[in-house]
């Protein structure tokens, strides 16, 4: 049997090309790693260099051996990258999402349908990047702002978020009980965003100089809390998430088409574990 040490320092040899730069990677003696070539040599039973008095380098056989020595290599570390995922599969349940504001709901239902396990959460707004995390096995869940379409994996609807408006007390449309993106447009509106899904759609229904887009929501927060009211975009989560600012009244949108909906996705193979969170949504 191989030693896998025996097999790096030929793939490290390979790639440096000299036995002084292999060794100074691999932080070893070059007596130390003429002795492994010379083992490892006897474990194949072929000769894989040319030596002179100054120099050893690959023969053919050397080279194919550092092929294969690549490949097991690449192979050894992908079955411990595997092994241990499915390790933490068992004790952990991960969930990234598009959208931050669905965390703080997600993460108490994932805690409800797995007691036992840890929960541990992260937000990445790219749809590529979730489902990467998802077929790799990064993540358990992921939730995305649009359907996942794949052979190899299960998606259901999670969740809803509706638009609100937070409108400073003194005016006359705090009375109302709605508003529509209609009536909003005469005013600069504040919106949280950063190019997320809640700015597009909001941006295709409203005139751009009607937006003030914030990339940071403590700017948001900051600019509702100044001494000049303003008007802003709040979604419904954020407003149960979050105190509501003194001296705002918080308005639903009445345009019925004003919402994001999600959509969260597991691999196939979990879809007995995902249907446990799905039966508490």
């Amino acid at each position: 049997m191989i030693e896998m040490r025996l097999l790096e320092i030929l793939s490290a040899f390979a790639e440096s090309g000299t036995q002084a730069a292999a060794a100074e990677r691999l932080h070893i003696s070059q007596p130390t790693l003429s002795s492994a070539m010379k083992k490892l040599e006897e474990e194949i039973g072929a000769p894989l260099f040319e030596r002179s008095r100054n120099r050893m380098v690959l023969n053919e056989n050397g080279k194919t051996a550092a092929e294969f020595a690549d490949r097991i290599l690449r192979e050894e570390s992908a079955m411990r990258r595997q092994i241990q995922q499915m390790e933490r599969s068992r004790h952990t349940v991960s969930l990234a999402t598009c959208t931050m504001s669905a965390l703080g709901f997600l993460t108490s239902k994932l805690r409800e349908a797995y007691p036992e396990k840890q929960i541990t959460t992260s937000l990445c707004p790219q749809h590529e990047d979730l489902l990467s995390d998802l077929l790799e096995g990064r993540q358990t869940l992921i939730v995305t702002d649009q359907p996942v379409l794949h052979e190899n994996v299960y998606c259901f609807p999670c969740y809803t978020e509706r638009m609100m408006v937070l409108v400073p007390e003194q005016e006359p449309e705090a009375d109302l009980d709605t508003i529509s993106l209609e009536a909003l447009a005469a005013h600069q509106m504040l919106i949280h965003g950063n190019g997320g899904a809640w700015e597009r759609l909001i941006r295709k229904k409203m005139p751009s100089d009607s937006i003030l887009a914030q990339s940071s929501f403590e700017d948001w927060r900051s600019l509702l809390e100044s001494s000049v009211p303003v008007w802003a975009f709040i979604s419904d989560s954020w407003a149960r998430q979050n105190l509501q600012p003194m001296g705002y009244r918080l308005l639903p949108v009445s345009d019925e088409d004003v919402h994001l909906d999600y959509w969260c996705s597991c691999l196939k193979t979990n879809k007995k574990e995902a249907d446990k969170l799905r039966s508490l949504l």
